[in-house]
């Protein structure tokens, strides 16, 4: 049985560990975190937790650190790594889901020869529906990769890249994308309620309506641009409202658009902050 090692257990961390929980995986986990009182979480959740590096080794032996998951901060990064100078590079496998944080970053801080998946995980992941994006360095081999995908499908979907350079791209879109559903679910129960609704009717109507299309979405797997379109009857109030959301200058793709550049930005900018 591996040894998973994460690094970590704020939102993303104790989201991740859920999924690896509710599947039983095949492998013996631990949590490093300095919080205490995340600490107490990871305990309850039946998860051996450690306030820091050093403590853990008096548990674990270096040469059966066989993968580090890192769900620390990009800002955090630099200082939390410093505690690896001993580990051997050859055996570990490193798996981050620090957003901007490069492959030639982690070679730069921690070695050339590291072995590095670069993951990107959203919100959902806590209730096990989750996609990740994820891709390797070239090193990574086989066997290692079917146990990168056994944690990474443990809480959701995965989507392979085959180049490092559209990571930053699922940062925005996927990674980041939950916040832009929940924004959406805000403003259209917030405007409901402008209009007239209870609060409680509102909300419900906007999320139940999220939550409904999604799963259509899913279960027909027709193309969105289909199922628009079937909603949408000419000269009715659909229509009307597409009118609007489609607009050339002011529409929901340029909307979008402006948005996914923005935090695609960010995640770069991360890489040269980090």
């Amino acid at each position: 049985m591996k040894n998973v090692v994460l690094f970590g257990f704020g939102k993303m961390g104790s989201s991740i560990a859920k999924g690896w929980k509710r599947k039983s995986l095949n492998f013996k986990f631990f949590v490093v975190e300095k919080e205490i009182s995340l600490r107490r979480i990871a305990v309850n959740d039946g998860i051996e937790s450690y306030e820091n590096f050093e403590q853990l080794l008096r548990s674990v032996g270096l040469d059966t650190l066989d993968i580090i998951f890192l769900a620390v901060k990009p800002q955090q990064m630099s200082e939390s790594i410093k505690v690896f100078s001993k580990i051997n590079f050859s055996k570990t496998l490193f798996i981050s889901i620090a957003a901007g944080l490069s492959f030639d970053w982690f070679q730069s801080n921690l070695k050339k020869d590291i072995k590095l998946v670069r993951a990107m995980p959203n919100l959902p992941a806590s209730v096990g529906f989750g996609v990740t994006g994820y891709c390797k360095t070239n090193n990574v081999n086989k066997i290692e990769l079917l146990d990168v995908q056994d944690l990474l499908t443990a809480f959701g979907k995965t989507v392979y890249l085959d180049a490092e350079s559209f990571i930053d791209v699922v940062t925005a879109i996927s990674g980041s994308g939950p916040a832009y559903v929940f924004y959406f679910a805000e403003v259209l129960s917030k405007i409901g309620l402008n209009q007239g609704l209870s609060k409680k009717n509102a909300t419900t109507l906007a999320i139940e309506t999220i939550i409904g299309s999604a799963r259509l979405l899913e279960m027909s797997n027709i193309n969105p641009k289909i199922l628009k379109e079937n909603v949408t009857s000419p000269g009715g109030t659909t229509e009307a409202g597409l009118e609007i959301l489609a607009s050339k200058d002011c529409g929901l793709y340029n909307l979008l658009e402006k948005t996914v550049s923005a935090a695609k930005k960010r995640a770069k900018d991360l890489n040269s902050s980090g």
